[in-house]
């Protein structure tokens, strides 16, 4: 062949969002149901939030997730005082070096206008 087709660079999943993210380090709590063992019920984990968007989150956790999973999400904004409540539906999760946090990338699924707003506020508040 005379031509060369190209070899597609993959984005790191966490480069491949739909809106900028800004930085958020708040304290986030998780509540997930494993689709592998119901019989255990919803668990709740403490997770920090890395960064925010209208679309999604990226935390850091000492807990694995399985991506497609749905977590409910709990956020206690200190810059606005509200409590933020959403769905997020796991992207990808990485692997993190031996001592490190897992982070986990969740894109927002189900979540309320109101849920929507209040984290605009929350992220964009000076």
């Amino acid at each position: 062949m005379f031509w060369k087709r190209k070899a597609r660079k993959r984005k790191k999943p966490e480069d491949r969002r739909k809106e900028p993210r800004q930085e958020d380090l708040s304290e986030i709590v998780i509540e997930y149901t494993d689709a592998e063992d119901t019989r255990m019920g919803k668990r709740v984990y403490q997770a920090r939030a890395r960064n925010a968007s209208p679309g999604g989150l990226k935390f850091q956790s000492a807990v694995p997730y399985v991506p497609g999973a749905i977590v409910d999400i709990k956020l206690q904004s200190r810059r606005t005082g509200k409590l933020i409540q959403a769905k997020g539906k796991v992207r990808w999760v990485s692997s993190p070096a031996e001592g490190e946090a897992y982070e986990v990338g969740v894109e927002f699924v189900e979540t309320p206008i109101r849920s929507i707003m209040d984290l605009l506020e929350h992220i964009y508040k000076g």
